[in-house]
């Protein structure tokens, strides 16, 4: 249901200085041991990584460790160089994604593909406190820090080989009052490795092995249509006047791909989506209780995480068109914050959603490599309705892995008895996705 109401007229602020944006406890900064510890952490686990490989004699897995995060580097700084996102805390333009966590997860990545999981659980579990300790900090939004732990983790599997795949074998002991490490070598264990650089190109993109599971990280860029907020009858008004300083804000999603037989499986998406706008009113805003005058300058903070589920059929898994239809559940959380830029004026609306969805995708293969899809997803209940319609150009390098080039339009409309919201974006990306 759209909100049909007279939109305030705003004049876009231009860039704050960071003492200005520090007054408002939206850009405020945490400092403290949490993020200290995080800080030491993001160095402790490629770091550990490194020497715990050397001290063995491991040093296939050193080099390939190296790889790994070199890559990762590459990759975290030329995104933060190209979207030059503004941190939360308004300090500087290099947000997306977190070079903190892309840096923790490279580390434990390694540990978890290289030696397994008696290693790799808790070293992702320090990873994740990194990723943690960056959002609380509020130096990160969420999406830098998925971004940036799931590209160390593409990176990892790219380079990373299981360590007990070679004659050389590792495992943790633990006795009574010891830890240690048992190595031992079978000449042979290993067998022959596949060579995947020796195939030839016309060989790329088809399957040899059929994995059902895949994980798939979506980055790109969303453009602002509208984004119309009204409070519990008061006057609406539209962030999309705020300054648009932000924009295109980051779009990120990790997708998880279920296989249950050949022509079912479960697909679950995250997206968290989150933008810092700011601007000087030409009229009297009223939000979450509070008054906001003509002429002061505002920043308001928006935050959309959602989260799908679908359980979804392949109705043609034997040829070579796709038609996979199925149904799910949406699940949202909405938070809203406004302050005067010089703070003490707080005022804060936030609320969960939850709605039945339907999906459906359409799409041709056109060689063993290149697919189109075109699909929709829609949910309904009450209070929430979204519809987000796309379309992607895939290709498949080989069993493993996959890209796509992705557009779409994602529309959500929220009405309840204390908040009405009408979002409509525009967005465009690519994928990688990983089969398991």
């Amino acid at each position: 249901m759209k909100i049909k109401l007279k939109q305030i007229a705003v004049i876009s602020a231009g860039l704050l200085s960071t003492s200005a944006l520090a007054q408002s406890e939206i850009f405020a900064g945490q400092s403290g041991t949490f993020s200290e510890i995080g800080d030491v952490v993001q160095i402790l686990l490629p770091a550990g990584g490194l020497a715990g490989s050397l001290w063995i004699g491991d040093t296939e897995g050193a080099w390939q460790l190296t790889k790994g995060v070199a890559t990762t580097s590459a990759i975290t700084h030329t995104l933060k160089l190209s979207y030059a996102r503004l941190r939360p805390d308004g300090s500087e333009h290099n947000s997306f994604p977190s070079g903190h966590t892309s840096a923790a997860f490279s580390g434990a990545a390694y540990i978890h593909h290289r030696y397994g999981n008696a290693w790799g659980i808790p070293a992702y579990g320090a990873a994740a406190f990194v990723g943690a300790s960056r959002v609380w900090a509020n130096r990160h939004y969420l999406d830098d820090v998925m971004a940036g732990g799931s590209i160390a983790v593409l990176s990892s599997l790219y380079w990373t080989e299981p360590y007990n795949q070679s004659d050389f074998m590792i495992s943790p002991t633990i006795g009574e009052g010891s830890v240690g490490l048992s190595v031992n070598y079978t000449p042979g264990r290993a067998g022959a490795k596949s060579d995947l650089s020796s195939k030839h190109k016309s060989d790329w993109g088809k399957v040899d092995k059929t994995y059902r599971n895949s994980y798939e990280l979506f980055i790109g860029g969303a453009d602002t249509k509208e984004n119309r907020i009204q409070d519990a009858g008061n006057q609406a008004f539209d962030l999309y006047d705020f300054s648009r300083e932000s924009e295109p804000h980051t779009y990120s999603s990790a997708r998880v791909k279920w296989g249950m037989d050949e022509s079912r499986y479960l697909y679950f998406s995250f997206t968290p989506f989150e933008s810092r706008d700011t601007s000087k009113l030409n009229e009297d805003i009223h939000f979450g209780g509070k008054q906001y005058r003509a002429g002061k300058e505002v920043v308001s903070a928006y935050r959309l995480y959602g989260l799908t589920a679908d359980y979804l059929f392949e109705l043609l898994p034997n040829s070579d068109w796709k038609l996979d239809v199925g149904a799910g559940v949406s699940v949202n959380h909405l938070s809203i914050r406004l302050d005067d830029i010089a703070g003490d004026n707080l005022s804060e609306r936030d609320d969960w959603f939850i709605a039945p969805a339907a999906m459906a995708e359409v799409g041709y293969q056109f060689t063993d490599s290149i697919s189109a899809n075109i699909g929709y997803r829609a949910s309904v209940s009450g209070t929430a309705d979204s519809q987000d319609v796309w379309v992607s150009f895939d290709y498949r390098f080989n069993e493993r892995w996959a890209t796509s080039l992705v557009a779409g339009q994602f529309e959500q409309q929220i009405s309840t008895n204390e908040l009405a919201n009408d979002l409509s974006l525009a967005y465009g990306g690519f994928t990688v996705a990983y089969a398991f």
